[in-house]
């Protein structure tokens, strides 16, 4: 699955892990001065700069933590768009837990706050990322829904970075909907698109999705062939998770 759905842990090489860490220590040190002088407004920052590097280490409790810590400041101060900022990022962790229900409530009042502030593109990034929910829950005409949405302000805004995972992720949709022919094109949008711009991931998760989906319609040899070339670009990259995943299937 594409967007936030790309492993239990979204960092993928050792050097990553070192930078998140070191980024850690920086980040903890900058938090007691800014308590120190009394500073609510960094201290908010703060908060919600460790709870994206606690998530992007896999530490999904300990960045709950923190981000529920932004966002009370953020609340406090009315400062409406930071507080989208911090829905979103909580529930993007509530949905790393496996806490659907959660991340969901969070990415609506997400959304709510975007359509007030008439932050168009934000408002396309809450429908996908409410679309990625939805697909985890099985709601897979809801899913489709969103994702559509989602693809539409993408493109109006010509923003072919959040197009991508919005065609990866309907082509997913279409495949649990039994629909393989939409699938296969979406996933191949998809796919071009990643390929056009440079995302060697989105490339990799696109070559993944279209090895699932002929896999599933028994065509072994097809999808041997796209996990083979997901395989090659996860080694390419670094991506631990990506090439487990792959040696799976």
């Amino acid at each position: 699955m594409d967007g936030e759905k790309r492993g239990s842990v979204t960092y993928g090489t050792d050097r990553e892990y070192e930078e998140y860490a070191k980024a850690k220590e920086y980040l903890e040190k900058d938090l007691v001065m800014k308590v120190e002088i009394g500073d609510r407004a960094g201290e908010a920052t703060c908060y919600g700069k460790l709870g994206t590097v606690f998530r992007s280490l896999g530490e999904y409790v300990k960045a709950k933590e923190y981000l529920e810590k932004a966002l009370v400041i953020k609340v406090e101060t009315s400062d409406r768009a930071e507080e989208a900022t911090c829905d979103r990022k909580l529930g993007t962790v509530f949905q790393s837990l496996g806490e659907y229900a959660k991340a969901k409530e969070y990415l609506e009042k997400e959304l709510t706050i975007k359509m007030e502030i008439g932050d168009r593109a934000g408002e396309g990034t809450c429908y996908g990322k409410l679309g990625t929910v939805f697909l985890s829950l099985g709601e897979y005409v809801k899913a489709r829904e969103y994702l559509e949405k989602s693809l539409v302000i993408n493109m109006e805004s010509g923003d072919r970075d959040g197009e991508a995972p919005c065609y990866g992720n309907l082509g997913i949709v279409f495949k649990a909907l039994g629909e393989y022919v939409k699938a296969k094109e979406y996933q191949e949008k998809s796919l071009a698109i990643s390929t056009e711009i440079g995302d060697k991931e989105g490339e990799a998760n696109s070559y993944g999705n279209l090895g699932t989906m002929f896999k599933s319609l028994g065509q072994y040899v097809k999808a041997k062939e796209f996990f083979k070339k997901a395989l090659a670009i996860h080694m390419e990259t670094g991506r631990r998770g990506g090439e487990v995943a792959c040696y799976a299937n």
